[in-house]
This record gives C-alpha cells, sequence and structure tokens, in this order.
C-alpha cells in the first residue's frame, strides 16, 4: 500500500516537474558586486595588461578557471569525466607560431644619394606589424589620406593614384576624428563605429591596390595634444606605442602579407619634419573637405627586416552549463588578452578592453549555476586568448568545431563599461548582428524595451567585418549577438584603468543581455 502511495504521488508529481523545466524560473541578472571585484583584479598592475605568453595572461587564465571550477562549470573538453576536476581542465590549449624580429632598419632618404638620412628606431619611432617574412625594400612613397575606398560615401582616397609596388603612406583612423563639427564626422562617424575602417581592413585595401608596404601616421600625434597622467603613476611615454612587442603574428591564409610600419607621435614628428610635411593640416582638410590637395613625398625609404620563427603555447579557457538537450549550444564569450607592458612602467591595463567583458561573463555565469535553472540546451562560458593578435583564440576554437550548426548563438561581449565622449549621458550600446537575423534584433529591441532606463540601440550589420571575435563565428554561418559601448578616447592607451568604468551602465549591459538570453532559449524546442 505504501508502494503504492508512493507511486501515484510520483505520477502526480511528474506534470509538475516537467511544467517547470519547460518554464523556469527567470535566471537575475549579476549586480555591480558580482562584477567589480573581477574587474578591478584583471585590468590590476599585478596582472600586467595579460599579453599572451606574459606571467600576466597565465594568471588570468588560472584565475578565470578557478571561478569557473568553483561555479561548478564543467570542463569543456573533460566531459563526463569521473576524476575529480583540475584547472588545466578548462584549457583548450594550442601553439602559436610567430615570427620574432632579429634585425630591422627603417631609413628615410634623398633616393639613392641618401644624404643625411633619417633613421628610425624600433620601438621608440615605429613598430612593424603583419611581418610574414624577410623584407629588403628601397622604393619611393606615396600618400593616399587614410587609404579608405567607400564608393557608398563617394570617397576613395586611391582615385587616379597607382600605389602598385611602392610604400604607401597613411594617417590614422578615419576622416573627421578629432572634430565632431566637421562635415566627415558627419558622414563617417557611423560606420567608423561599426568598424568599417580598423587598422586591419585599411592594410588589406592597401594591399588589394598593390602596395608593398604601409606606413601609418599615428592618431594621437595628429590630435596634435600632450600626452597626459593615466592616473596611476605612470605616463603614455612620449615616442611609446602599444604596438611595440617582442612577437609578431606569423600570417597565415587569409591574412594580411604587406608588412606595416605604425609611427608612434615621436617617430611621426620625425618623420612629418624629415619630409616637410603638416600631416595635421591635411587632416583638417580632409574634415572639412573630404579631399586634400595631393602632395608629392620627395624623399625614399629603405626598409631592411630578418625574422626568426618562435612558439607561445596559449589557453582558451571554457567551462560548461550542461542543458537538456546536450546536441545543442549556446556560447557567450570574451576575450582576456590585452596588450601587455612596454618597458619598465608602461602597462596597457585593458580595463574595458576586456576586463569588463570577462568580469560580465564570470557574473552571468555565476546567476546561472547558483539558480541551479537548467536551460534548455548547452551554455558554453568562453574567455578567448589573443583577440588582440587577430582573434587566435576564437578563430582556434571555431576551427575545431565539430558541427557549427550545433551553435544556435554566439554572444559577444568586448568593452561593455565605458561610453565615448559625446554619450554623456551614459546610455548608447551597440549590438551587431547579421541582416539575415531580424528575429534577434527583435529579441535584443524588446528586452531593451523592459529596462527601468532603455540603451539608445546601435543595431549594426556585421557582414564584413572582424573588430571583434564574433567574426570568427559569423564565418561559420552561427548566429551571433555583439555587444559593445563605444570607442572612448582611452581606448589602447594606459589609460584603459577600472576607475574609468561606469558601473551602472556595464549592470545594465549585463541586465539586458540576460533577459535576451533568456528570450532566445525560450525558443529552444
Amino acid at each position: 500500500m505504501r508502494a503504492f502511495s508512493f507511486l501515484v504521488l510520483a505520477l502526480l508529481l511528474i506534470p509538475a516537474l516537467l511544467s517547470a523545466q519547460s518554464n523556469p524560473k527567470p535566471v537575475p541578472s549579476p549586480a555591480i558586486h558580482d562584477f567589480a571585484p573581477t574587474l578591478q583584479f584583471l585590468a590590476s598592475p599585478e596582472l600586467e595588461g595579460r599579453e599572451p605568453g606574459t606571467r600576466g595572461a597565465t594568471l588570468a587564465a588560472d584565475y578565470i578557471a578557478s571561478m569557473m571550477q568553483n561555479m561548478g562549470l564543467i570542463p569543456y573538453n573533460n566531459q563526463g569525466s569521473e576524476l575529480k576536476t583540475v584547472l588545466s581542465d578548462y584549457f583548450q590549449s594550442f601553439d602559436l607560431k610567430l615570427l620574432k624580429v632579429q634585425y630591422l632598419s627603417f631609413v628615410i632618404g634623398e633616393g639613392n644619394k641618401r644624404k643625411a638620412p633619417l633613421r628610425l628606431l624600433l620601438g621608440n619611432d615605429f613598430s612593424p606589424e603583419n611581418i610574414s617574412s624577410d623584407l629588403s625594400i628601397e622604393s619611393d612613397m606615396l600618400f593616399a589620406g587614410y587609404g579608405i575606398n567607400a564608393p557608398e560615401l563617394n570617397y576613395n582616397d586611391y582615385q587616379d593614384m597607382d600605389i602598385k609596388g611602392k610604400v604607401v603612406v597613411l594617417l590614422g583612423g578615419y576622416p573627421g576624428q578629432h572634430d565632431t563639427l566637421s562635415l566627415a564626422w558627419q558622414r563617417f562617424k557611423k560606420p567608423a563605429v561599426d568598424d568599417e575602417f580598423d587598422f586591419e581592413m585599411r592594410c588589406r585595401e592597401a594591399e588589394r591596390s598593390g602596395a608593398s608596404a604601409i606606413i601609418i601616421i599615428d592618431k594621437q600625434y595628429l590630435k596634435s595634444i600632450n600626452n597626459s597622467p593615466v592616473g596611476t603613476g605612470n605616463f603614455i611615454p612620449k615616442g611609446q606605442s602599444f604596438y611595440t612587442r617582442d612577437y609578431y603574428r606569423k600570417p597565415q591564409n587569409g591574412n594580411i602579407s604587406a608588412t606595416c610600419f605604425i609611427l608612434t607621435d615621436t617617430g611621426s614628428s620625425k618623420f612629418a619634419g624629415e619630409l616637410n610635411i603638416d600631416f595635421i593640416a591635411i587632416e583638417k582638410q580632409i574634415a572639412n573637405q573630404l579631399t586634400y590637395t595631393k602632395i608629392k613625398l620627395q624623399k625614399q625609404c629603405a626598409i631592411d627586416l630578418k625574422i626568426v620563427p618562435d612558439t607561445l603555447h596559449l589557453n582558451n579557457v571554457l567551462g560548461l552549463l550542461p542543458g537538456l538537450d546536450t546536441s545543442v549550444t549556446v556560447i557567450l564569450g570574451a576575450h582576456y588578452d590585452h596588450l601587455g607592458k612596454r618597458g619598465e612602467k608602461t602597462i596597457y591595463y585593458g580595463s574595458d578592453d576586456n576586463a569588463s567583458g570577462v568580469a560580465g561573463l564570470l557574473a552571468l555565469a555565476e546567476m546561472w549555476t547558483e539558480s541551479c535553472t537548467v536551460p534548455p540546451c548547452n551554455i558554453l562560458f568562453a574567455s578567448w586568448t589573443a583577440e588582440e593578435k587577430g582573434l587566435i583564440g576564437s578563430n582556434y576554437f571555431a576551427a575545431n568545431l565539430t558541427s557549427p550548426e550545433k551553435v544556435k548563438l554566439y554572444i559577444n561581449m568586448d568593452m561593455i563599461s565605458r561610453s565615448v565622449k559625446e554619450d554623456t549621458a551614459g546610455r548608447q550600446l551597440s549590438i551587431g548582428t547579421r541582416t539575415t537575423d531580424e528575429y534577434i534584433r527583435k529579441i535584443a529591441r524588446e528586452s531593451n524595451s523592459t529596462l527601468q532606463k532603455p540603451f539608445e540601440l546601435d543595431l549594426w550589420d556585421v557582414t564584413g567585418h572582424s573588430g571583434s571575435d564574433y567574426a570568427s563565428f559569423t564565418a561559420k554561418n552561427i548566429p551571433i549577438m555583439t555587444y559593445n559601448t563605444g570607442l572612448h578616447d582611452d581606448y589602447h592607451t594606459p589609460r584603459d584603468i577600472p576607475a574609468s568604468a561606469d558601473l551602472i551602465k556595464m549592470s545594465d549591459v549585463l541586465k539586458l543581455i540576460n533577459i535576451s538570453l533568456q528570450e532566445f532559449l525560450s525558443g529552444i524546442k
């Protein structure tokens, strides 16, 4: 009789249990105290900017893995193991083949005469990017504005210009970037915010036009202001560039082969003086007239570069929350690397870029694990390495997906704690999706409307863009949502510190992400 009663009770409870699974309670969103300590730690001096291959990056990866372990997330590569998990179980490890500069000479002179040439110094005056092989060139230089070809904006810096086999000189940034009242700002602001004129894309355009090498004038030099204290005892050294680093990524298929030389502010000043050209005045002319007076660069450059191979051992950090349907996955991701340390004192802390994204990622993971909610499908919480070196960590993960079609959505968080200067209310938010995914944009709009103070949304099309880790997933035909609060003036400088974070705005961004995630999951059968 007692057994019969238990059976009846169980039968009565089954519908209730099924209902609870199909209609789970909402997972609460993180509060400031849930993510602020992580933000503070990841952007602390002890982690020295988290550049891949450094002690700081190792500490960051261990910290993220320990947080995932404490929450009870399952190691992505150790699912179903009965052994006790260790931190390394959360790592997706891989080797990165690199090229290291052995010798580099960069000289500006009077053609073959080279009378009193200007010899630029590696690290102080310039640093190279996109290194792929030894290089030895002696070439004329041609100036091509910003190196932008945008037919949709009726703008082409390469019009009536043949740069094939030449070294092309470009201004850093985009037209109107330093004058919000200019004609160019009105035309270029929106596509610039959407990553349409990022460094890599402009290098690709120069390479397509036939350039043998690229020289870029420093964007901060063009701003023509003195550098200021960071607020932590450090200064941005005159002549120091964040691009200066010991290792350079070896380009693989599809990457840029034309080597780019990025001048620092000091290098830009020396270069302009040697050529007797006022690049600051040219930038102002372009800002106001959307054109510039063509100038002839009278001198040549001679570049000799020798490289040697090397290897870095890197780790993505991955933790899984299993769902009812373990064959389907939604991924939340944020890169944990940044630009590292330059010299003895200068640290690029990377608070907004991207300690904010990782802090938000871990806070969301904690909310989901603490709620004991079983989602309708797997949720993978992923922290990528080497985003700053070319989306390398997320590319490795995506390239090794056995069934990309089983990933129903990738949510990317990259810089979610600041605002651009014009956003005085701190309520602008960019969410990138594919145009084919209207239902995702609908989720974003409807979820935003539930906030007490809704954001001013910029819903943009990511097609053709590669500004963050979302591009690794669009390349696999995976729907994405990528969140960003704006490209502020402290971006990629040592001034990007936790003290400048807008924690209230970040809290609302995470709330919107959490609401949107749950709305998306509710549609998974």
